[in-house]
């Protein structure tokens, strides 16, 4: 009998190990894998981690309890998962968690917590890296002088700095003087590139600013970034050029009144329409008629035509403002003013001789009379 009791005492310590084993092989959970989707957030930026849970035991099922995930920095968007339910020999099971990305940069480890039936609890640390970066845009091709009226070319870049894809991509602006007004892109992976092109026709001269607006998604995340292009537009060389030559005042003795004639010529490379001269009203100056303003029309590169204004001034002006006003081949206005001098200008006859004149021929008289007075004195 005291033989047997040392036995007995080893079956009992094999089978209670035994039993041990057999609990320990129905609880042996893990998880295989996980995925952040997107795979680097952006500050509050909303985004999943999905982990797959798999009973490792070949023979038994085990039953899971809850399942949550605990982090400071980001915060938890989902419930915990409660009574999952039983997975059986070598099955898996996938667990999602919503979860938002703060406004600080960096990588982050929340830990999902997986419960099972018997006590077991596995704890799974998972990397999450949040980044601001935006994309990027830039200027690839512009000419190297822009021309007012004149359309354009203007190639833009847009990069993707981002450690992860980005969908979604397009570029858009809402100047009226470019189109198309929007480029899609679509998806472009860490450290690629797409080109899209706009065609531009400025409208003003001088400096001008034109900008544009990058959207994208990170995910499901709306986000946006805006990029300026500054530009300086120039003269059209192809404009049409209006210029005033052989101009002639003549003024009325004893009224301030002048009429003013000369050419206008188009020296530029493109026609000038509905070509109208006119003496802009100012102080001290009134357009007189009969050709207060004078009409032309059409003029073609390297035409000319003449013509005539009257206008009354007071004593004391000097220059007159001859106000020129066109329109170019597609109907857009032009106007330019020149100045134009009255001082020291002729009198037109008025009937009676000046001055200067009857002097002229005094001295003539008194030449004519000599030479008389001496060709009789030789006979």
């Amino acid at each position: 009998m005291m033989r047997l009791i040392p036995f007995l005492l080893v079956l009992l310590l094999v089978g209670s190990v035994a039993a041990q084993s057999v609990e320990e092989q129905k609880a042996a959970i893990m998880i295989t894998s996980y995925q952040v989707s997107p795979e680097v957030l952006m500050p509050n930026d909303i985004g999943t981690i999905t982990v797959t849970v798999k009973n490792m035991d070949p023979m038994e099922s085990v039953k899971l309890t809850e399942a949550s995930i605990l982090e400071r920095e980001l915060k938890v968007l989902s419930t915990p998962y409660y009574n999952i339910g039983r997975l059986g020999p070598a099955e898996s099971v996938e667990l999602a968690f919503t979860i938002r990305a703060g406004y600080s940069e960096g990588i982050f480890y929340p830990r999902v917590v997986i419960e099972a039936e018997g006590a077991e609890i596995i704890r799974y640390q998972i990397p999450v890296k949040v980044d601001g970066t935006v994309l990027t845009l830039g200027v690839n091709k512009l000419p190297d002088e822009l021309y007012q009226g004149e359309r354009a070319t203007v190639e833009l870049v847009v990069g993707n700095p981002r450690p992860n894809t980005v969908t979604g991509v397009a570029l858009s602006t809402a100047a009226r003087e470019v189109i198309p007004t929007e480029v899609f892109l679509g998806t472009l992976a860490s450290d690629d590139s797409k080109s899209a092109s706009f065609n531009f026709t400025p409208e003003t001269l001088g400096a001008e600013t034109l900008n544009f607006a990058v959207a994208f998604k990170n995910g499901d995340n709306a986000h946006a970034t805006t990029f300026q292009v500054p530009l300086t537009v120039l003269a059209s060389k192809k404009s049409a050029e209006l210029i005033l030559t052989g101009i002639e005042v003549e003024s009325t003795a004893g009224v301030s009144v002048y009429k003013i004639t000369g050419d206008i010529n188009n020296a530029g490379l493109e026609a000038a329409r509905s070509v109208v001269l006119k003496i802009d009203e100012v102080a001290g100056v009134e357009p007189r008629d009969p050709y207060k303003s004078y009409f032309v029309g059409l003029l073609s590169p390297d035409d000319f035509s003449s013509f005539e204004l009257d206008v009354k001034v007071d004593g004391n002006v000097t220059a007159v403002p001859l106000l020129i006003e066109y329109k170019d081949e597609e109907g857009n206005p032009f106007s330019l003013t020149e100045q134009i001098s009255i001082e020291s200008q002729p009198t037109s006859n008025s009937g009676e001789f000046p001055v200067s004149l009857i002097a002229v021929l005094v001295i003539v008289a008194v030449v004519i009379v000599g030479m008389i007075a001496y060709s009789w004195k030789k006979r």
